[in-house]
């Protein structure tokens, strides 16, 4: 039964590793793209002349 429970914890704490490292880089990837969107309108506007 110990043993049971022992997997158990062992493969959620896998899990939460996984989730962490991929939640991380998506979160990576988001912040770029937004400062890339953020550098575009602040080129727009000087195109404009605002």
């Amino acid at each position: 039964m110990a043993l049971i429970l022992l997997i158990t914890v062992a493969v959620l704490a896998g899990i939460d590793v996984v989730m962490y490292l991929v939640l991380s880089v998506v979160d990576r990837h988001c912040e770029k793209r937004f400062e890339n969107e953020e550098d575009n309108d602040d080129t727009d506007d000087v195109k404009r002349g605002v």
